[in-house]
């Protein structure tokens, strides 16, 4: 018998190949090919194309989730305003609540916070500090509610410049002080009408003071009467530039200003529904602080809270007429429908 010897070749310690080659050999040997540079650009124009066409989707998901969580945050206030409303014999919480010093701090979003889970805030805010420089050295000052901001806002939920009763945690949100839906309205102090879920009343010729409204003064019904809408109103100019922020949005701590006894409030936190929401072109010089027009950062709408606790959408082409009668607590007018 004939042996014939095979030839091998070691390729390491206990590692030995055969002489004859293998399959993977025969693969690797053949010349291997990328993409070409006109491929890759066809590649990355298609995924272009691809976010184009999703980022409008995305967008769209983030506001309405963002549209949301404003709608939550109004109707937590409204159920906060009908526990105040339970526990206050049917009294909502003031508007502007007059008692000495310039800067006043009862006012409804300071008020509200025990009833929306927030009496640890409550307890620090300094209701007898009312006069400047102390006024605004409030441990709360710059405390975001997060119920009272909503994430649509674009700018800084806390103003760290500007005038001493701007600084702070903001809030985009403002009570309805009524209307002037007719020349028979009565006005306090020749400014502020008294037909609103918020208002003042004339305690005498020299003195005007806020006044808490009773559910039995809500003779249009809880259900179609506004209690608190969307606000961030800054001046701008028709088809133009609008001022920086925060316009005429103001902090939460801070219900309003009046330098003495006699002189006109300035009311930051409710505001007369005279404009239609999102109307441009209003400035505070020239209308005045508290008619200032209501409206948000959703296109084309602008979401209230009605005192009986539910939400409804307003858009910005609203009857005027239909928007008046939301807007008051005892005009008798006919209800709209959304």
């Amino acid at each position: 018998m004939i042996h014939r010897k095979l030839h091998i070749r070691t390729l390491g310690p206990g590692l030995r190949r055969s002489r004859y080659p293998s399959e993977r050999d025969t693969h690797s040997s053949r010349p291997l090919h990328g993409f070409t540079l006109v491929e890759l650009l066809v590649v990355i124009a298609i995924i272009g194309v691809l976010v184009a066409l999703l980022l409008p989707a995305v967008q769209a998901a983030r506001e309405s989730a963002r549209k949301s969580q404003c709608i939550n945050n109004l109707k937590q206030m409204g159920l906060g305003g009908q526990n105040h409303m339970s526990t206050y014999h049917g009294l909502l919480p003031p508007g502007y609540l007059r008692d000495k010093g310039s800067f006043q701090k009862l006012g409804i979003f300071t008020a509200l916070l025990p009833f929306m889970e927030q009496q640890a805030v409550y307890d620090q805010i300094q209701f007898d500090k009312t006069n400047p420089p102390t006024a605004f050295d409030d441990p709360i000052r710059d405390q975001i509610v997060n119920i009272y901001l909503c994430p649509s806002w674009p700018d800084q939920a806390v103003m760290k410049a500007g005038t001493p009763s701007q600084i702070g945690a903001l809030t985009t949100y403002a009570g309805v002080g009524g209307a002037i839906s007719s020349p028979t309205v009565e006005l306090i102090g020749g400014e502020y009408p008294d037909n609103g879920a918020f208002a003042l009343k004339q305690k005498s010729p020299t003195e005007i003071v806020g006044h808490q409204r009773s559910a039995k003064e809500i003779t249009d019904g809880q259900s179609a009467t506004f209690m608190i809408g969307e606000f961030v109103h800054r001046d701008c100019t028709v088809g133009g530039e609008c001022s920086d922020p925060p316009g005429n949005v103001r902090p939460w701590y801070i219900s309003g200003f009046q330098s003495g006894i006699g002189q006109i409030p300035l009311v930051y936190s409710f505001k007369e529904l005279e404009y239609s929401p999102n109307t441009r072109g209003l400035t505070r010089s020239l209308q005045g602080w508290n008619r200032m027009p209501m409206g948000s950062y959703h296109p084309g709408i602008t979401h209230f809270v009605h005192v009986d606790g539910s939400v409804h959408g307003v858009s910005d082409d609203i009857d005027i007429t239909a928007y008046h009668a939301r807007a008051t607590v005892n005009g008798g007018e006919v209800a709209y429908a959304d």
